[in-house]
Order: structure tokens, then sequence, then C-alpha cells
């Protein structure tokens, strides 16, 4: 399992894939992994 943030909103959610759809913004295909963002 990992965390996956929404970059739109910061909604966190706790998933084995990457989800396609946020539930809080509906946004689509803005997660990204938890802690991969301080690594660009």
């Amino acid at each position: 399992m990992a965390d996956w943030v929404c970059k739109k909103c910061g909604y966190v959610r706790d998933s084995r894939c990457k989800p396609k759809k946020c539930p809080n913004c509906d946004a689509q295909n803005t997660f990204e992994k938890v802690g991969e963002e301080k690594k660009k």
C-alpha cells in the first residue's frame, strides 16, 4: 500500500494502485505518490 496525494486539492488516499479520479475535487490523473515529489 502507498499514500497518494492529489496535486490539485491535497486529498490523500491510501491505495495499492494509482487512483484515476480524485473523490474530493473530481480531478483526473492528478495523484502522485507521497514522497516522490521531494525527489524531483
